[in-house]
């Protein structure tokens, strides 16, 4: 199993921390490796979500996500250098059917 480390500024940090669920959030805070496929799966889930209460559009939710969306392709960009958009375009897939190829866990530093 691979491991990737990720350096996050302070603003980057805290809202990685306000997308993972509660287990996830103390493992980064605690500097515990994270399972990649939980993480990334976590911040499109909070990505999408606001399209799930009914009311949001698709572009109500990229334009409120704008910082969200930023910090994904910042981090896939860490994961997978030549494709950026790797997980943007998983946006709105279930548990089953979100890909995830790499067998990694992801440490994040706080810069």
């Amino acid at each position: 199993m691979e491991i990737c480390e990720i350096t996050l500024d302070s603003k980057q940090y805290d809202l990685l921390k306000s997308m993972l669920d509660c287990g996830r959030r103390a493992d980064l805070i605690r500097k515990i490796p994270i399972n990649g496929k939980e993480l990334f799966y976590d911040m499109i889930h909070e990505i999408y979500s606001p399209v799930t209460d009914g009311w949001s559009t698709r572009e109500i939710m990229l334009n409120e996500s704008a910082d969200a969306l930023n910090l994904l392709r910042f981090m896939t960009k860490q994961i997978f250098p030549n494709d950026e958009y790797y997980f943007v375009r998983q946006i709105g897939r279930k548990w089953a059917n979100f890909r995830f190829e790499k067998d990694c866990t992801i440490i994040i530093y706080k810069n």
